[in-house]
């Protein structure tokens, strides 16, 4: 890492912060975690700063002194390209800030004074200890929420099943032993600094590691609303039965254990909402999650420490290396073999080594971004590919409370408030991770830090009305995307009402999700800045990415059909978030599993039986 980066940084915290510690952390102790590709990204962004007020103050960033700093930053358009790559190295900061128990004990955050002991922790390692055969009944590429089920699927029948993914297998010890910073860095792709290119710029983070995206997202679990089913067979004349749906629905939720979120593990920052959307009368409850021994140490999307959410490896990935099915972690698949029309086995590079396997199927379940990218090197012609992206663009809306409400403690997504959902497409839930990451403080001032334990916490996640499309190649910017500006009024819709429930339980002041930090005391003073700020100048995330490899009743239409089969290649299938014909309207996970489920069952017809 370049010596420019950490005089940057060390420059913007002296200005922010008042401290230098937190580049002491990141330099000693983030740094080894960050993948190559992010730390060349941190380098020219470190550049552009740096020389961004040559302009008007004739120095680089780094010789500006503090004052300097503060008053270029102060200036400084948040609606410019400099501002988000700033943004970017804040949120690093941040994390390193918080990071040092030193600083979180001055909040009450004391991770390792929540933990139990390590021998009441649920965990298994699924890796195989040897190399993969030379042939299988079925490959699957991708251990995630469709990879995972189509493997406990077909080898509770008798296929003989290889799972390759990409990312490491958390151990125990990272699991347990790391903050969730490090983990963070660890199991997302590009350590987490994945992003869109387009109107705004948004941040798009997704799970490299065994399990996938489940193993490091919050655990939220709905069934698809029967409108967006009705979309689906408008949009490409897909039409999955209600009955179908409902049994796969039914098998998944029995075989995770969801179930509402339990009293005792609400946490604060859930009550806060539920007394707000009490007082103004709105529909809300617990968010039903796979639990199963949940301690409500809020770390859900970093990888559960002690297993208390039951994600695709302890789930159905236990259960197919059980009925014989085999893991290999670390294992990038680099094409699919297509001879005489169809799939015949995977090119895999395990270490520095490229194997090829055969199968007599292959299944595609690399997630929304990465599954289209195999696919067209695989020479998939499809025209459908990689278009039709649907995210649910998503922002945090932070308040502090009159009193201590120790946001951290408890399930990490916890309470709902849907009132929104039918008309605006738009949910709100009460989250809120561990202090420094993610959302929760992303549009506060520093300082506002001291009041961290009086924080609360909603997200505003909307399903989008407009598509994207997905790059074929890797980088930073995984896909093209602009914010409509219908989707925008949704998201303000969910700003407003979140604002509005946050003050009805109390809130002194609420911060909108906006990059120039500033409180409001009123619902007034609220509209009036939402109104006043461009797409640009909102701080927004995405998750759930869907629907580039689509299903749809014709080749025209789509990638896929009903049966997750790819048009033009026998034997070749996809299972996960590409396949949806068109958004979910809430989180899709429940949803990919079931249908995962669904095409496990006509892979199975396909092949008519193990070998």
């Amino acid at each position: 890492m370049s010596g420019r980066l950490l005089a940057v940084l060390r420059s913007l915290s002296e200005a922010e912060l008042g401290t230098v510690r937190p580049v002491e952390v990141f330099g000693e102790k983030m740094i080894p975690v960050i993948d190559r590709g992010p730390r060349k990204l941190l380098n020219t962004a470190s550049l552009l700063v740096n020389l961004a007020p040559l302009k008007s103050k004739l120095k680089t960033f780094n010789r500006l002194s503090v004052e300097e700093r503060r008053e270029w930053l102060e200036r400084l358009s948040p609606e410019s390209l400099i501002s988000d790559l700033i943004g970017m190295f804040e949120f690093l900061l941040l994390a390193a800030y918080y990071t040092d128990e030193g600083e979180a004990g001055k909040i009450g955050y004391r991770r390792s004074n929540r933990l139990p002991p390590v021998t009441e922790c649920r965990h298994v390692e699924l890796s195989a200890s040897k190399g993969p055969g030379e042939s299988y009944d079925v490959v699957v590429v991708g251990s995630g929420a469709g990879g995972a089920v189509v493997a406990w699927s077909l080898s509770r029948e008798g296929y003989r099943v290889a799972v390759f993914e990409a990312g490491p297998e958390p151990r125990l010890e990272e699991l347990y032993g790391e903050h969730p910073v490090y983990r963070a860095l660890k199991y997302y792709w590009d350590s987490g600094l994945t992003f869109t290119w387009g109107v705004p710029s948004i941040s798009l983070p997704f799970g490299r590691v065994l399990g996938g995206t489940v193993t490091v997202n919050s655990g939220t679990m709905f069934r698809v609303p029967e409108d967006a089913l009705a979309e689906w067979r408008r949009e490409t004349g897909v039409n999955i039965g209600l009955d179908e749906l409902g049994e796969a629905y039914r098998i998944v939720e029995e075989r995770l254990n969801v179930k509402p979120v339990p009293e005792a593990l609400l946490g604060g920052n859930a009550m806060v909402m539920r007394r707000g959307a009490e007082s103004l009368g709105l529909s809300h409850g617990p968010v039903r999650r796979p639990i199963s021994g949940c301690r409500g140490l809020g770390e859900c999307a970093f990888g559960c420490p002690c297993g208390g959410k039951v994600d695709m490896r302890l789930g159905f990935l236990r259960e197919a290396v059980e009925n014989g099915a085999e893991i290999y972690t670390g294992a990038v698949v680099e094409k699919i073999l297509v001879g005489n029309g169809r799939a015949v086995g995977v090119v895999v590079r395990l270490g520095n080594v490229s194997r090829r396997i055969a199968a007599r199927a292959v299944v595609v379940s690399a997630g929304a971004l990465n599954t289209p990218r195999l696919l067209k090197k695989s020479g998939v012609g499809s025209r459908s590919l990689g278009r039709h992206l649907h995210i649910h663009p998503a922002a945090g809306v932070s308040a502090v409370m009159p009193e201590a409400i120790y946001g951290w403690r408890g399930t990490m997504q916890s309470y709902y408030v849907d009132d929104l959902l039918e008309e605006h497409h738009t949910l709100l839930l009460a989250t809120f991770p561990p202090p420094g990451i993610g959302y929760s403080a992303a549009s506060l001032p520093i300082g506002e830090l001291a009041n961290y334990p009086r924080l609360a916490s909603i997200g505003v996640q909307t399903s989008d009305s407009c598509v994207g499309n997905v790059f074929g190649f890797r980088l930073f910017g995984v896909a093209r995307y602009n914010l409509c500006t219908n989707d925008l009024e949704k998201v303000k819709a969910g700003i407003r009402l979140s604002a509005e429930i946050l003050f009805a339980a109390g809130a002194e002041k609420v911060y909108p999700p906006l990059k120039r930090g500033r409180g409001v005391r009123s619902l007034s003073e609220l509209d009036r800045l939402l109104e006043s700020t461009g797409p640009r100048g909102y701080k927004l995330s995405a998750y759930h990415p869907m629907s580039t490899a689509r299903m749809a009743s014709d080749p025209d239409a789509g990638v896929v059909d009903g049966g997750g089969r790819v048009y033009g290649v026998e034997n070749l299938y996809v299972a996960d978030a590409s396949v949806l014909p068109s958004t979910t309207r809430v989180n899709p996970q429940l949803t990919i599993n079931a249908i995962a489920l669904i095409i496990s069952r006509s892979i199975s017809r396909d092949l008519g039986g193990p070998r």
